[in-house]
C-alpha cells in the first residue's frame, strides 16, 4: 500500500541534500555545516543534528567539539530521531492527545504485549505477521489514509493493539515517530515549541519515513540531510525508508544537491585473517589489535565488528587478556528469560520492581509485575480488566486498586492479579528510602523470597555508573536513588552507547555507523553469519526471497567495510564441532571425524571473493 505524500516544511525553508557512498565524507560535511551555523552565531539550541544511533550521535558531538570547541558545540542539540519523538510525546498536550507516556517498552516488556494480543484468537505466526504489517505501516505513516486497514480481522486486531498499548500507557519503537509526527502536524503550537531554525540529519535513508518526516516538521529556516540509498540498512530505526531521498527532493524542488566521491578508493588495505577454529579466531583478532596498538594506532581508532553476542563476548575477553582497553556495544537487551517462570526471569522481575519504586504510577511496569509467573501472563484477566476500566473511564492502576478491593466482577484470574498488586505495593513501602546497591540488593532479596541477597551482575551493570563516570564519582555507586537507576537502566537497554573514551570498540555489524576507524576488523565473516544459513536452504528460502536476502547483505557488507580509513581485515574460521555449528546456525559444507569428534568445515562468507575482486 503506497504511503500518502504530504508537505512537511514551508516553501521558505532552505534545503540541502548530500549524497555519496560509504566513506565519502557525508558525516564530515554535516559536521562542517553545523560548525558553520554555530560560527554564524546561531542562537544556542537553534541547531539540531539527528544521527542514526545514540553512539553515532556521541561520536558526532565529539567531532563537532573538535572542530569548533566544546563550548560552542554545546549550542547544538545532537541526538536521534527517536529521542526527539519521545521528547515531543513528553508534552502534557501530547500525553492527553495520545493517552500515552513517552515510555518505550523494552524487549521483555513487549512479551506481555504479545500475550495480550493473543486473546485475539489469531495463531501466533499469523499474529506476528500482522504486527509487522502494522509496525511497518506506522513507520511509513500509512495511517494518514483512513482506509488503510481492511474491515474485519485486520481492523479488529489493530484496534486491540492500540487499546492494549493505551492501557499500558506505553509506546513501541515503530510507533514513536509516527505519533510525534502526527501530533505536530495537528498542533501548530506544539510544532512551534519543538522547532529548530536549522536541522541536519545524517544517514537519512536509514531512518524510517516517520523519522524523516519528523525532521522536516521541526525545521524552520534550513534542513540539511545526508544519505545513500545504496547502503540503506536497518540499524536503530525499524523499516528504513530509502525512498525518502526522492521524497525529500519532491518536497524541496529547489534543494541544493551535493554528491561526494571517494578521494582514493584503493587506499584502504584489505587483508584476510584465516583461523582453524573460532577459539583461534578470537586469539588472532586480539593479537592483530594488540600489535596495531603497539605499533602506534590509538585504541579508539580500532573497531572490531562482530556477528553476534558470542563473538562479542569472546573477542572482548581475549582483548582484555592482552591488556587492550575494550568496550563492547550491546547487541541485544540483556534482560531475558521466560517471564512465565519466576525462577527463570529474576533480573527482569527485579528491574520491574525498580521501575515501580522509581515511579509507583508506571502503568507498563504494573502490567508486567502482575503477569510474571503465569503461563499466559494473566492475559485473560487483563483483557477483562481492560474492559472494566473502559466502562468506568479509569486507567490500569485504578483498575488494579479496584480489583484489590474486590470491586471488579467476573475477572478470570482476579485473585492472582490482585495478590501480585498488593505484593507490589508492599514492596514499594519496604524499600522506601533505600538507594544504590543497598536498594538493588534488597529488591533482589524480596523478589527471590530470600534465596538471593545480592543483585545480579547484569542489573548492577545496567543501573549503576561505570567507566569514566564511576571513576569520577565512586560514591554514586551507592548513592543513586531509584529514579536515577531506572533512568540509567532504560538508557542502556534502549539507547546503548560506549562510555569509555579511549578503548577498542566491539560493535555489531550493522552498528558501525558514526565510526571512522583507522583499522576495522570484521570478525566471524563466514557463511551462516553473513549470509545467514537460511539463505543457502532452498526448502526455507525460495529463489526470489534468496535474491532479496543477498541484496540486503550486500548493502550491509558495503556499509560496514566502507567505514575503514586505513585498513580492513576480514577474519574467519574454517572448522568447528558439529554441536557448536548447529547452535550457531552456521552453513556446514562438510562433516568429518577428527580425533573422535564430528567436525564441520565452514567456508568464509561468499562476499569475501566479491570484496577481493573489487580490490
Amino acid at each position: 500500500r503506497k504511503p500518502m505524500a504530504y508537505e512537511t516544511t514551508s516553501e521558505s525553508t532552505e534545503a540541502l541534500l548530500v549524497t555519496g557512498g560509504v566513506g565519502t565524507g557525508k558525516t564530515q560535511r554535516l559536521v562542517e555545516r553545523a560548525a558553520a551555523l554555530l560560527a554564524e552565531n546561531a542562537a544556542a539550541g537553534n541547531v539540531l543534528v539527528l544521527c542514526a544511533t545514540p553512539q553515532a550521535a556521541r561520536l558526532f558531538s565529539e567531532r563537532l567539539a573538535a572542530c569548533v570547541g566544546a563550548e560552542r558545540a554545546a549550542g547544538a542539540t545532537v541526538t536521534t530521531a527517536r529521542a526527539l519523538a519521545l521528547d515531543v510525546l513528553a508534552d502534557d498536550g501530547a500525553r492527553r492527545w495520545s493517552g500515552r507516556e513517552p515510555r518505550l517498552l523494552t524487549a521483555f516488556e513487549e512479551t506481555f504485549l504479545m500475550e495480550d494480543m493473543k486473546v485475539s484468537g489469531l495463531r501466533p505466526k499469523r499474529l506476528r505477521e500482522m504486527l509487522k504489517f502494522f509496525y511497518r505501516s506506522w513507520t511509513e505513516l500509512a495511517d494518514d489514509d483512513p482506509d488503510w486497514l481492511l474491515p474485519g480481522e485486520e481492523t479488529d486486531v489493530h484496534t486491540l493493539l492500540k487499546e492494549s498499548l493505551a492501557f499500558m500507557r506505553a509506546v513501541v519503537e515503530p510507533e514513536a515517530a509516527n505519533l510525534a509526527a502526527r501530533y505536530l502536524r495537528e498542533h501548530d503550537e506544539a510544532r512551534a515549541a519543538h522547532s529548530y531554525a536549522h536541522v541536519l540529519m545524517d544517514d537519512y535513508a536509514g531512518a524510517s519515513r516517520a523519522s524523516q518526516t519528523l525532521a522536516n516538521l521541526v525545521a524552520t529556516c534550513s534542513i540539511t540531510v545526508a544519505g545513500d540509498a545504496e547502503t540503506c540498512i536497518e540499524t536503530y530505526d525499524s523499516y528504513p525508508y530509502a525512498a525518502g531521498i526522492d521524497e525529500f527532493l519532491a518536497t524541496h524542488p529547489d534543494a541544493a544537491c551535493e554528491h561526494l566521491d571517494a578521494d582514493a578508493p584503493d587506499a584502504v588495505e584489505q587483508v584476510a585473517l584465516a583461523s582453524d577454529t573460532p577459539e583461534a579466531e578470537f586469539e588472532q583478532v586480539a593479537r592483530t589489535v594488540a600489535e596495531a596498538v603497539a605499533a602506534g594506532t590509538p585504541a579508539r581508532q580500532i573497531v572490531v565488528a562482530v556477528p553476534n553476542s558470542v563473538w562479542s563476548r569472546n573477542i572482548a575477553t581475549a582483548l582484555h587478556a592482552r591488556g587492550v582497553p575494550t568496550e563492547a556495544l550491546a547487541i541485544s537487551q540483556p534482560l531475558r528469560g521466560d517471564v512465565r517462570d519466576n525462577a527463570r526471569c529474576t533480573p527482569a522481575r527485579i528491574a520491574t520492581a525498580l521501575n515501580l519504586v522509581a515511579n509507583p504510577d508506571d502503568t507498563a511496569a504494573w502490567r508486567c509485575w502482575c503477569g510474571f509467573g503465569d503461563y499466559l501472563v494473566n492475559s485473560a484477566a487483563f483483557a477483562r480488566l481492560r474492559t472494566c476500566a473502559k466502562e468506568r473511564s479509569i486507567g490500569l492502576v485504578d483498575a488494579l486498586e479496584m480489583l484489590s478491593e474486590n470491586d471488579c466482577e467476573h475477572v478470570v484470574g482476579a485473585q492472582r492479579v490482585a495478590t501480585a498488586y498488593k505484593d507490589g505495593r508492599a514492596l514499594i513501602e519496604q524499600v522506601r528510602g533505600l538507594r544504590g546497591t543497598t536498594l538493588l540488593d534488597e529488591l533482589t532479596r524480596i523478589v527471590t523470597d530470600g534465596a538471593e541477597s545480592q543483585a545480579p551482575a547484569v542489573l548492577r551493570e545496567l543501573c549503576l555508573e561505570h567507566g569514566n563516570a564511576a571513576d569520577e564519582n565512586p560514591e554514586s555507586l551507592y548513592d543513586a536513588d531509584a529514579a536515577a537507576m531506572a533512568r540509567r537502566m532504560a538508557e542502556r537497554l534502549l539507547a546503548p552507547t560506549l562510555e569509555v573514551a579511549d578503548a577498542v570498540a566491539v560493535v555489531p555489524y550493522d552498528f558501525a555507523c558514526g565510526f571512522s576507524p583507522d583499522l576495522l576488523i570484521v570478525a566471524g565473516f563466514v557463511n551462516g553469519f553473513i549470509p545467514s544459513r537460511d539463505y543457502f536452504d532452498a526448502t526455507v528460502t525460495p529463489p526470489e526471497r534468496q535474491e532479496k536476502m543477498r541484496a540486503v547483505d550486500e548493502r550491509r557488507v558495503r556499509a560496514l567495510t566502507g567505514k575503514a580509513g586505513r585498513a580492513v581485515a576480514l577474519s574467519y574460521f574454517t572448522s568447528t564441532d558439529l554441536e557448536s555449528a548447529g547452535k550457531l546456525k552456521l552453513k556446514i559444507s562438510r562433516i568429518r571425524l577428527k580425533n573422535g569428534i564430528r567436525t564441520c568445515t565452514i567456508e568464509p562468507s561468499l562476499f569475501l571473493e566479491q570484496i577481493a575482486a573489487q580490490e
